[in-house]
C-alpha cells in the first residue's frame, strides 16, 4: 500500500471540511452530509499542515522526500485513509485536457462540480464546452436559456430563434453576448430547415414560454433518427416539465412519451400560464442547461428506466420533483426490433419479481401505474392496497387483496397492467392477432373486440381481462372471467345445490378465510352453481336471507373455487363492515389468495410446465355457440418486457 499511495498525485475534493473532535482526539471532515472520523491525537494537526499541499501538483513521495522515517509514514496513513474515504483522488489517473488557462480559470467552478463526483473533471468539461449545440426556442425563457448556455461554458452554440405559437412573430434574444453563429430565425414548419439545424449539432436544446407541440415532436423524431442528444422545456399550463434527456444510449427515452404520458391533446397549444414571470424564466432555463451539463460530462447518473426522467416544475410554488418516465407505445421511437417471443413460451413472472421488474415504470404522472398505497384503508383480516392506472383519459384505480402485503400488492399489480394494456390498443379498423385455444392456430380478431375505450375512473375490464403468473394461468382466469359473467349467481330456485363444509375441499388459505368468516356471528353458506363441464362455480353467503353479502368463486378444480370465492366473500364483508365501498368485490379489485399449489397434487396454476386445463371448457364453450381466442396484449414493449402473460379471452361466434 504505501508504494502506491506514494505513487499517487493527492487532490481534496471540493467541499470538504474538517474540524478537530470535541474529545480533542481525532479529526471530523464533512463531505456534504456525509461526515468521516479519524481517530489519533494529532491526526488534525497533522491534516491542518497537510491540506495546504493536497493540490494534486506533487505526488505523496515528493510531500513527503525530506521527512524522517516516523512522519513520512504517517503522512502516507493519513493520505490514505483520505484517499480510501473518497476524500482526496489521485489526480495522475485523469486523462489529458487541452483546455486553456483562461478557460480553466473562468470556468473553475464548473469544472470543481464535475470534480466532486467524476475523475477528469477537466476533460469532461472541455467535451462539453466543445459540443456543437443548437438552442431553438422562443420567448423569455429562450432568452434566459441563451445566458445560461454560455455562462456555464457552450462555446460552439447556434441561437435559432422560432415563432411564437398562436402568434407568428418571431422574437430575437435580448443578449447580444452570443459567439458568432448562426442567430437565423428557423421556420419551425419547414421540415428541411429543421434537419438542417439538428444536423450541425451534437446537442439540440428547446425552451419556450409556449411549447409548441408539432415543432418538438418533429425535434424528437429527427434528433431520434439522427443520433443527436435532445433536451426540451415543455410548458403545460402552470407547470413546466424539463427532459428527458433523449440520446442515442436510451432510444427508448423520448419527448413524444412524456407528451403522451401528460395526456395533453396531441396536436393542441397550450396557453400561456400567469407564472412565467420576474425569474421564473431564468430557473427553468437554468434547470434545462443543467440537464444537458450533467449528460454531456457524465456527472448524472444513468435512470433506472428505459424511458428516463424528467423533471417537474410548479411555476406557482416552483416546488420540483423528478418523474420517471414509461415510454410510450404511440411515440414515433425505433420499431421494436427483436422477434417477440411467443408469451406461451415466456418464463413465469413471480410475485417479488414483478414488483421488482415495474418499478422504473411506475411514477404518479409518467408511469405505466402510480405507486401502491395502503391509504388510511382497513387491513384487517385481508390486506388491501390500491394502485392508479395511466389509462388514455382519466386515471383509473384498482385494487388489490389477499392475506398478506405480497400478495396484496401482487393482485393489484397483475390487475392494474391488464386494465392499462386492455385499454391501450387502440380501436376501430385493423385486426389483432390471437390464438384458437381449440387448435392453437393463429385468428385475426377486430382490435374493436379485443381493446376497450377508457370509459371513466370506474369502469371494471371486460370479461376475458387477464394477467397472470404463466401464460397457462391468464388464458385460464379470461376463460373464468367468462363463465362468471354467464353463469347465474346463485342457484335457480326450486333447486338445492346445498354443500355441506365438511364435505369442500378445503385449502388451509380457504379454511383460515371460512374461520375469519365465521367469527362475525353469521352463518355461511354454501351452494353449487350450474357450470360448463370441468369448471366448478361455487355461490357464498354471509347471514342468513337476502341481506347479507354474497360471492361467488370459480376453479378448474373445487378447491380453487372454495379458496376464491370463500376470499371475496371476506373482502365483502371487510369492506361493508368498516365503511369502505371502494374495494367491495368488483371487476376493478383482484383478490390474490395462492402463490403456489392449491391443491396437494401437482403444480399450482403458475406452476411453469404444467398441461392446460380448459380443453373441456374450450369444448363446452363452442358446443355453446362461441370459439374462445386468446389474445396477447402485448402492444406496448416496455410493459412486455416486464409481464408477457397478459391477455384477452375473446368469445367469437362460431
Amino acid at each position: 500500500m504505501n508504494t502506491t499511495i506514494a505513487d499517487i498525485h493527492p487532490r481534496m475534493r471540493t467541499g470538504i471540511f474538517f474540524t478537530p473532535t470535541a474529545e480533542g482526539d481525532g479529526v471530523l471532515l464533512a463531505n456534504g452530509s456525509e461526515i468521516v472520523t479519524f481517530h489519533g491525537a494529532s491526526t488534525y494537526a497533522w491534516l491542518e499542515k497537510l491540506s495546504p499541499h493536497l493540490d494534486g501538483r506533487h505526488s505523496v513521495a515528493d510531500l513527503t522526500a525530506s521527512l524522517p522515517p516516523g512522519p513520512r509514514r504517517m503522512v502516507e496513513k493519513l493520505v490514505g485513509a483520505l484517499y480510501e474515504a473518497g476524500l482526496v483522488r489521485d489526480v495522475s489517473q485523469d486523462e489529458p485536457h487541452s483546455l486553456t488557462p483562461g478557460e480553466l480559470e473562468r470556468y473553475a467552478s464548473e469544472i470543481a462540480f464535475i470534480e466532486a463526483f467524476r475523475t477528469s473533471p477537466g476533460l469532461r468539461f472541455q467535451r462539453y464546452r466543445r459540443t456543437p449545440a443548437v438552442l431553438i426556442g422562443s420567448g423569455a425563457v429562450f432568452t434566459a436559456a441563451v445566458e445560461a448556455a454560455l455562462l456555464t461554458g457552450i462555446g460552439r452554440l447556434s441561437v435559432r430563434p422560432t415563432a411564437v405559437p398562436e402568434t407568428g412573430v418571431v422574437e430575437q434574444p435580448e443578449r447580444t453576448e452570443v459567439p458568432p453563429c448562426d442567430t437565423a430565425p428557423l421556420d419551425g414548419s419547414d421540415p428541411a430547415a429543421l434537419r438542417a439545424a439538428v444536423e450541425g449539432a451534437e446537442l439540440v436544446l428547446y425552451a419556450a414560454d409556449r411549447t409548441d407541440p408539432d415543432v418538438l415532436r418533429s425535434l424528437d423524431r429527427l434528433c431520434a433518427r439522427l443520433g443527436r442528444t435532445f433536451v426540451a422545456v415543455t410548458v403545460d399550463g402552470d407547470e413546466a416539465w424539463i427532459g428527458p434527456v433523449c440520446c442515442p444510449e436510451r432510444a427508448a427515452a423520448r419527448w413524444e412519451s412524456l407528451w403522451l404520458r401528460l395526456g395533453t391533446g396531441a396536436d393542441a397549444v397550450p396557453g400561456g400560464t400567469a407564472f412565467l414571470t420576474g425569474p421564473v424564466p431564468g430557473i427553468l432555463a437554468n434547470h434545462l442547461v443543467f440537464r444537458a451539463f450533467e449528460h454531456l460530462t457524465g456527472v448524472a447518473e444513468a435512470p433506472e428506466g428505459p424511458g428516463g426522467n424528467a423533471v417537474r416544475l410548479d411555476l406557482e410554488t416552483l416546488q420540483t420533483s423528478v418523474h420517471t418516465l414509461a415510454p410510450h407505445p404511440s411515440a414515433d421511437r425505433a420499431a421494436d426490433s427483436g422477434a417477440r417471443r411467443p408469451a406461451a413460451e415466456a418464463a413465469p413472472v413471480e410475485a417479488g419479481e414483478l414488483a421488482e421488474r415495474l418499478a422504473p415504470l411506475t411514477d404518479e404522472r409518467l408511469g405505466v401505474l402510480g405507486p401502491v398505497s395502503e391509504g388510511h384503508f382497513e387491513q384487517f383480516p385481508l390486506r388491501v392496497v390500491r394502485v392508479a392506472v395511466n389509462e388514455p383519459g382519466a386515471p383509473t384505480v384498482v385494487w388489490g387483496a389477499g392475506p398478506d402485503f405480497a400478495h396484496a400488492r401482487d393482485a393489484a399489480l397483475r390487475l392494474g397492467l391488464a386494465s392499462y394494456a386492455v385499454r391501450g390498443g387502440g380501436a376501430g379498423a385493423g385486426t389483432a392477432t390471437g390464438i384458437s385455444l381449440a387448435d392453437g392456430a393463429t385468428v385475426p380478431v377486430p382490435v374493436d373486440e379485443v381493446f376497450a375505450p377508457s370509459p371513466g375512473p370506474s369502469a371494471g375490464l371486460p370479461a376475458g381481462t387477464a394477467g397472470a403468473v404463466s401464460w397457462t394461468e391468464a388464458v385460464e382466469q379470461g376463460l373464468l372471467s367468462h363463465v362468471l359473467s354467464f353463469t347465474p349467481a346463485e342457484p335457480a330456485a326450486g333447486t338445492t345445490g346445498a354443500l355441506p363444509f365438511e364435505e369442500l375441499q378445503l385449502s388451509e388459505t380457504a379454511g383460515r378465510f371460512l374461520d375469519l368468516l365465521r367469527a362475525s356471528g353469521e352463518e355461511v353458506t354454501a351452494r353449487a352453481v350450474p357450470a360448463p363441464a370441468d369448471v366448478h362455480v361455487i355461490a357464498f353467503r354471509l347471514g342468513t336471507g337476502e341481506t347479507g353479502p354474497a360471492e361467488r368463486g370459480a376453479g378448474f378444480t373445487q378447491a380453487e373455487a372454495v379458496e376464491a370465492g370463500l376470499g371475496r366473500l371476506l373482502l365483502a364483508w371487510q369492506s361493508r363492515a368498516s365503511g369502505q365501498a371502494e374495494y367491495s368485490p368488483c371487476a376493478t379489485v383482484s383478490l390474490r389468495t395462492s402463490f403456489g399449489p392449491v391443491t396437494a397434487a401437482g403444480g399450482g396454476p403458475g406452476a411453469p410446465g404444467r398441461e392446460p386445463r380448459h380443453g373441456a371448457l374450450v369444448a363446452a364453450l363452442h358446443a355453446r355457440g362461441h370459439a374462445a381466442v386468446a389474445v396477447p396484449l402485448d402492444h406496448d414493449p416496455a410493459v412486455r418486457a416486464v409481464l408477457p402473460h397478459l391477455v384477452r379471452v375473446v368469445l367469437r361466434d362460431v
